[in-house]
């Protein structure tokens, strides 16, 4: 029997298996903890380039992403979780309090929390998309999503999705172990690449907001 490996049950059994092996990658990179930043931004340059159809080498593009601006990422993503960590803290310290300043205070945190949320969704795909410098894509991973609104509804809601099944199905677990983050940043990069289609004409990145 001879089996046709361009047709399409061996094109999808192989996007399979490299999609398999590039988040078991990014789940090994994503260990030192402080590497999360840099993976992330790895992981996304390669599912946007397959969003767009752009069939590049997928493991040596990730690992080159991952070394381009790794200080830069990988401080990224500390800045983000300490600034978590101390909303986190005054959001429980404040509504701890039983007072009306404590319940204003309470609602700023839990509204910074919001904000930071959005804005680490998109910044890893900004970082990976366009070459704005840290201070301007922080800035608008912190615009963006509010003036595409539908987009991030759609990304949020598919982590929602995600971490719903995670707590409520034990067999997703194992899914996210073998496939599951490569398989979500693949599907949040169709909605990012429809966003950041609305700036690409700008070779140097996204304007100044």
């Amino acid at each position: 029997m001879k089996f046709n490996i361009e047709s399409p049950f061996f094109q999808f059994m192989n996007t399979l298996a490299t999609f398999i092996g590039l988040n078991v990658l990014f789940l090994i990179l994503c260990l030192p903890i402080i590497t999360i930043g840099p993976a992330l931004k790895a992981l996304y340059t390669v599912t946007m380039q397959e969003a767009r159809k752009d069939h590049k080498a997928i493991f040596s593009t990730f690992f080159r992403a991952f070394k381009e601006n790794f200080f830069a990422s990988a401080g990224t993503f500390l800045l983000y979780l300490g600034l978590a960590l101390v909303f986190l803290f005054n959001a429980f310290f404040w509504g701890g309090q039983g007072s009306i300043i404590g319940t204003i205070f309470l609602i700023v945190f839990i509204l910074a929390l919001i904000v930071l949320a959005l804005s680490f969704l998109y910044i890893f795909p900004l970082m990976a998309r366009f070459d704005n410098g840290l201070r301007q894509t922080v800035k608008n991973s912190i615009f963006i999503p509010l003036l595409h609104s539908k987009e991030t509804l759609g990304i949020v809601a598919i982590q929602i999705a995600t971490l719903t099944l995670c707590v409520f199905v034990p067999q997703m677990k194992i899914f996210m172990i073998l496939l599951g983050f490569s398989f979500i940043a693949l599907c949040n990069s169709y909605l990012f690449i429809r966003v950041f289609s609305c700036y690409e004409e700008e070779q140097t990145g996204i304007p100044a907001m």
